[in-house]
């Protein structure tokens, strides 16, 4: 993270890395195979840490809407506070796999539950942890995730403010995660 600090993506190498770990260089292979299973590491501890946010500090909205937009917001603003990770982040997670390299035993998204995955910290965060998400539900936060990946890197790209990413989140989430009306109305 320090690497990715001083320049994005590029700046992760992992020889450099290897060095500053004083690890040899296949050791760190042996664990890591790639600059992105490294990267995707790190996000892994981050998304722990958002999780544990989460659990010792509810988001305050009181709508299942609100609270997601809130944890969008702040997983945002952690981007914010350090762009050049941001930056490591957001490439490692948009760069496709080569052809031919990904797996064969792929299960759609949907179907997949991991504690440390934003669609579930949304999840946790706007029904709370003994709610079972259904899959529409995770058809909603995966499109939430998706707009917010693309919002970061908008911002990154000097395409969005950090207003209007916030904005535009917030909106989404209200939009998508609305009750459904009552049946007659």
């Amino acid at each position: 993270m320090a690497l990715a600090t001083r320049g994005g993506y590029e700046a992760v190498q992992m020889r450099e890395v290897a060095r500053i770990a004083d690890v040899a260089l296949s050791t760190l292979y042996r664990y890591y195979p790639s600059k992105d299973a490294l990267i995707s590491a790190a996000i892994m501890v981050q998304l722990e840490e958002l999780r544990q946010d989460i659990i010792r500090r509810p988001p305050r909205q009181r709508t299942p809407e609100g609270r997601a937009a809130e944890v969008l917001n702040r997983a945002f603003r952690a981007m914010q506070y350090n762009r050049g990770w941001a930056h490591a982040a957001l490439s490692a997670y948009h760069i496709p796999k080569p052809l031919g390299q990904q797996p064969e035993d792929a299960s759609p998204l949907m179907e997949k539950s991991d504690p440390t995955a934003l669609t579930d910290l949304l999840a946790l965060a706007a029904w709370g942890p003994s709610h079972r998400t259904t899959t529409a539900e995770y058809r909603v936060l995966h499109m939430l995730e998706s707009l917010w990946n693309s919002s970061v890197i908008g911002w990154l790209n000097d395409q969005m403010t950090p207003e209007y990413v916030e904005e535009r989140l917030k909106f989404a989430a209200k939009r998508l995660l609305a009750p459904e009306p009552e049946a007659g109305r």
